[in-house]
């Protein structure tokens, strides 16, 4: 390409590692302004040395080994070029990160390609009257009062479902920037608004030095990303750390708050928002569910005599093991003290005539306590043979009560009937029976 001679009148701008793209559009965009071009950093250097510029403009393309080691580089563009010439850094997107760290070592500005006439003019601070009626009614690095209320929806679903609240907040970013189409990995869990090939651009996340996951770009049609954009997903990606480390916070301590220390099951509370959505359950698809309340016979002469670590042994094993001898989706709890609570509920199977659900449920306690009686206690070896035994009420959903409450009533009456029949039964309030735990359940 030829240069004409330089003009005094003529602003100059200094072209390096262009290609022929983003020459021809500096070309059209100042078309009065005299180009010089080189191939290296160095002959840009040298330049810089004999005379003065309007700006320098130097393309970041993907496997260019010069813009590798970008940060010596640009900072003896900016040696040479003193503190007023813009230096103007014209990248991809996959090479946007080594652009923004170019600008963190001199570099005045760096936009994407293709180019965007009024970004790279305000980057030079060169103004234009013909682009007043294309600039855009906000600039793109502007937050909404839309995107503010979905921030804020977003911070109110912190403690929610993880893969909920990743799926919320991919499509929160890609809202953000424009529609585009999102796809958020964080620790295994992979979630798309939408799904894509190659990525755009590309962000990690990251939360106190510890990289967290990565956010991905896919491309809009017909619309590039530009700078203000993936500055706004840098932005995000930081805030994304924040969330992510929040509601995991959040889960915890909502975890924490339904489960009860020393048994490391559900605790009263959880047990009660777990019975009150299995019965709306049960009453839509006319199905059953039992209640099991149980507690340990004479736990205070053992707690009193051999103190509170073989109480809290005893405890320990008997969650253990009564979660053991229950189903994976039946609810297990400590209701409090030494009183433990089970929901036996049909996942799958409808409610039919001659149901044998609490049957089922004698079953489990029959195997449950003979676990029991074998299970050897440190605490109490030296109180000899020791054999445990509980008593228990049992209630069943919807013949024994409608609501959660009714039916947990009703089991607390069923248990007090156990005790004073003599303890280690089960009371089943629906027939009025008693049975001794030890007889065969069947």
């Amino acid at each position: 390409m030829e240069h004409p001679a330089h003009t005094p009148e003529k602003e100059r701008l200094l072209l390096l590692r262009g290609n022929a793209e983003l020459r021809d559009r500096l070309a059209e965009r100042f078309s009065d302004w005299e180009f010089v071009e080189r191939s290296s950093y160095l002959a840009g250097i040298g330049e810089l040395c004999r005379g003065r510029w309007r700006a320098v403009i130097t393309g970041v393309e993907p496997g260019d080994p010069e813009v590798l080691g970008i940060e010596p580089r640009i900072a003896g563009l900016r040696e040479a070029a003193g503190e007023d010439v813009p230096i103007i850094l014209c990248c991809v997107p996959e090479t946007e990160p080594l652009a923004r760290r170019g600008v963190s070592c001199g570099a005045s500005e760096y936009v994407m390609l293709p180019l965007n006439g009024p970004e790279l003019d305000a980057a030079l601070g060169y103004g234009r009257v013909d682009d007043l009626d294309t600039e855009p009614a906000s600039p793109p690095g502007t937050v909404s009062m839309e995107e503010l209320l979905r921030l804020g929806a977003l911070l109110e679903d912190l403690a929610g479902d993880g893969r909920t609240f990743l799926a919320r907040l991919a499509d929160t970013i890609g809202q953000a920037l424009g529609g585009a189409a999102v796809r958020l990995v964080v620790e295994g869990s992979i979630v798309e608004t939408e799904p894509f090939g190659d990525p755009v651009l590309v962000e990690p996340i990251e939360e106190s030095g510890t990289l967290l996951g990565q956010i991905s770009l896919g491309p809009r049609q017909g619309q590039p990303y530009v700078r203000a954009e993936a500055e706004k997903l840098r932005h995000y990606g930081q805030l994304a750390g924040h969330l992510i480390k929040a509601a995991g916070a959040q889960r915890q301590w909502h975890r924490l708050a339904l489960t009860d220390e020393l048994s490391n099951l559900p605790n009263r509370r959880a047990f009660g928002e777990s019975l009150k959505e299995i019965m709306g359950r049960a009453g839509e698809e006319r199905s059953c569910a039992t209640i099991l309340l149980f507690d340990i016979d004479d736990f205070k002469r053992y707690n009193d005599t051999c103190g509170h670590d073989a109480g809290d042994e005893i405890i320990r094993a008997v969650g253990r093991l009564i979660r053991q001898h229950c189903r994976s989706h039946d609810v297990v709890a400590r209701y409090g003290g030494d009183e433990f609570a089970v929901v036996f509920w049909d996942a799958e199977r409808p409610r039919v005539p001659g149901s044998r659900h609490p049957d089922d449920a004698v079953a489990v306690l029959h195997r449950f306590t003979e676990a029991l009686s074998a299970h050897e206690f440190a605490t109490l070896k030296h109180l000899g043979p020791c054999q445990l035994t509980v008593s228990a009420g049992l209630a069943t959903f919807p013949w024994d009560g409608k609501t959660a409450e009714e039916l947990i009533t009703r089991a607390d009456q069923a248990l007090l009937r156990a005790k004073r029949a003599g303890k280690n039964r089960v009371f089943r309030i629906g027939d009025g029976t008693h049975m001794s735990i030890s007889d065969d359940a069947g």
